[in-house]
């Protein structure tokens, strides 16, 4: 049976993926061996820079993409988008100020679905709910292993941005509960011959170069590994894919030239933020995580809508 476009296009985008991961792979091993030579304050120093720099970069193109979407559709439709972006933003940020609680635990569920989605988007899982349900499965085992492995640091953050203090036994029954239903949905996949065993054993293999990178970097600096090897790089190529056709050099200027506003105000913003609590620095990670979530939330919402446009 002669495959059809979305196959091919499935396809050629799941072999690319794969053989960036096996590098991802190494520079994430390379990493944790290099945080060996600094110490936990450098190891921070670096994460926050890679964050500002490329973290912070493969979410300030959501306009281009907003754009995009938008095609011929229409000067009010185009103002529409992009309004309801900002105001998700702004209502995100309301949201941390108002009712910190409420908002981190929506952070977590968005970010475990957005990061989720951005593992397993290559692959044919078969059913709308069946997709949704390992890319939110998948992102929350990721998340609470990072919690469970790094509890007092995690904790710590959260009391600066709540007020409240989490038993760390509550990390554990996340990681539980997530790892279970996510573990679940792969038996069903193979079963349903949408994953293959090699498939199942380099998910299973990267869980623990994951847990091994959790347990000995810092929060920040594991944090940053993932974020930046995992989700900010792959997350970039698939955008200039969406935007400009390809992944060249030419693409990627092009894809500064178009994000650096909304870089260089996000950059300017956090730097203002520890300006103003810079003489306690366990506050200044709290707000930073508080920022980064008002930004996700809209981000993850753009970048869902890309990955569906990009397979019709």
């Amino acid at each position: 049976m002669i495959p059809n476009f979305n196959q091919k296009f499935l396809l050629t985008r799941y072999y690319y993926i794969m053989k960036f991961k096996k590098t991802a792979i190494f520079i994430t091993l390379l990493s944790l061996w290099l945080s060996n030579y600094f110490s936990d304050p450098s190891q921070e120093i670096l994460a926050l820079c890679l964050i500002f720099s490329v973290g912070i970069l493969h979410g300030s193109n959501d306009l281009a993409i907003i754009h995009k979407m938008n095609g011929s559709r229409g000067l009010k439709n185009g103002m529409i988008l992009i309004g309801s972006y900002i105001l998700t933003v702004f209502l995100a940020a309301i949201l941390f100020y108002k009712v910190p609680e409420l908002a981190l635990g929506l952070f977590i569920l968005f970010s475990g679905y957005h990061f989720g989605e951005q593992h397993w988007s290559d692959r044919n899982l078969g059913s709308v709910f069946l997709k949704k349900s390992v890319y939110l499965f998948y992102g929350l085992m990721i998340l609470f292993l990072l919690f469970t492995l790094n509890a007092i640091q995690t904790s710590e953050i959260i009391i600066n941005l709540t007020g409240q203090n989490i038993p760390e036994t509550w990390y554990e029954y996340g990681l539980l509960a997530s790892g279970i239903s996510f573990s679940a949905l792969l038996f069903f996949l193979m079963a349903k011959r949408r994953l293959t065993a090699s498939d199942l054993f380099f998910e299973i293999f990267l869980l623990l170069v994951f847990a091994i990178v959790f347990n000995f970097a810092t929060l920040l600096w594991a944090f940053a590994i993932y974020f930046i090897y995992w989700h900010s790089i792959p997350s970039i190529l698939e955008q200039l894919t969406y935007l400009y056709g390809d992944k060249s050099l030419l693409s990627f200027k092009r894809y500064l030239k178009s994000s650096s506003i909304i870089w260089l105000i996000s950059v300017t913003a956090i730097f203002g933020l520890f300006y103003v609590v810079r003489n306690n620095a366990d506050l200044f990670l709290a707000l930073f995580f508080a920022f980064l979530g008002a930004i996700t939330f809209a981000h993850s919402f753009i970048i869902m809508k890309m990955f569906t446009s990009e397979k019709k």
